[in-house]
């Protein structure tokens, strides 16, 4: 994640570590809830608009 560019429609992520078990991600804080909350909420979308939430994320990851 880190190779990513700044966007803004990235988390940035700001550190990571690692213990005996685990690796952990230290990441920025987005309030808003995600995208699942954002789709749970709305209820129905669309073609239109779920086309361009589709678009933004496909630009992000180019």
């Amino acid at each position: 994640m880190r190779h990513l560019p700044n966007h803004p429609n990235i988390v940035l992520l700001k550190d990571t570590y690692e213990d005996e078990d685990d690796v952990h991600l230290i990441m920025e804080f987005c309030e808003g809830g995600d995208l699942l909350d954002c789709i749970v909420s709305r209820g129905d979308y669309t073609e239109h608009s779920a086309a361009s939430i589709i678009k933004r994320i496909v630009l992000v990851v180019q």
